[in-house]
């Protein structure tokens, strides 16, 4: 493992805040020419990357949290694990979001998703996610047929019924697992499917060149990148966000930040532990989380 170690917000800057933290660098800027969903499939990039990845079981990525100059939270995510119940096998991702202790005091965040997508082709499996903000509770899950194109969604009080999706498509979770696969070069753009909550949009991923970036974990040569959804009217208020994703073999997803009407986000890399090639029958490296300081999650 490699360790290298307020004014007071308004309720609705914090939500916003976590919010882009749990979609996971994924707070996607509107683009100025809208192209059609025909146009970006024709465009789209390795659709289904197979071979050798930059990830594997066990790595772990935890981040410091910055809203303008203050400390507000920490997240972690991780590939936990294998899961063969979906006909083959797919990552078991988890992500954890909260708000440090001073925080905590105005508007405490314990966020979590587990996401959950194909070991060859990272498609989109399931996805849940439960959130607890403030006095607010809320958990909604997603399984995707892809032979279907139909996604059953459920939540704490049972199935709520289905929604259409674009086989294959992958969710705010794997694609950024997808996107780590990818051959970046300088102004081609990188375009993808992607199904969140119950809408289906194409995404480009606009490549900017590279960037030195130094960060808690030390410093990287980064590619930077910015996601942007190529469908009109979509989250057409919030700002732009690029990410760093570092140009070695491990393709980490080094920094991310994002500037918004109240303020701006950056989120750093702190610590990662990388994680090990899955074969079957292997057994599964645990990630240890007891006595973390300050990444307790309760």
């Amino acid at each position: 493992m490699v360790t290298r170690t307020t004014t007071r917000a308004s309720k609705f800057s914090l939500r916003h805040f976590f919010y882009v933290f749990l979609l996971l660098f994924l707070l996607i800027s509107p683009e100025q020419t809208v192209l059609s969903q025909e146009k970006s499939a024709e465009k789209q990039t390795q659709e289904f990357a197979c071979g050798d990845v930059p990830f594997g079981v066990g790595e772990r990525l935890r981040y410091h949290m910055d809203f303008s100059l203050v400390r507000a939270g920490y997240s972690d995510m991780s590939l936990i694990g294998i899961d063969s119940s979906f006909g083959q096998p797919s990552y078991v991702f988890r992500s954890r979001v909260r708000s440090t202790s001073t925080i905590d005091l105005f508007y405490k965040v314990r966020d979590q998703v587990h996401s959950y997508f194909d070991m060859e082709k990272l498609y989109s499996q399931r996805y849940e996610r439960r959130i607890r903000e403030g006095n607010f509770r809320s958990q909604k899950f997603f399984d995707y047929n892809h032979e279907t194109g139909w996604a059953s969604i459920s939540n704490e009080n049972g199935p709520k019924g289905l929604t259409p999706f674009k086989p294959f498509s992958h969710n705010v979770i794997s694609s950024l697992y997808w996107i780590r696969t990818q051959d970046f070069e300088k102004g081609e753009d990188i375009y993808l499917d992607l199904h969140d909550q119950d809408v289906q949009y194409p995404l480009k991923v606009v490549v900017y060149g590279k960037e030195t970036v130094e960060v808690p974990s030390g410093t990287f040569e980064c590619w930077k990148v910015e996601p942007v959804i190529t469908s009109e009217g979509l989250f057409n208020k919030t700002g732009r966000l690029w990410v760093w994703i570092s140009d070695d073999e491990n393709r980490l997803p080094v920094q991310m930040k994002s500037e918004i009407p109240v303020g701006s986000i950056m989120g750093r890399l702190a610590e990662y532990r990388l994680g090990v090639p899955y074969e079957p029958g292997m057994k599964i490296p645990e990630i240890d989380d007891s006595g973390d300081t300050p990444w307790d999650w309760k």
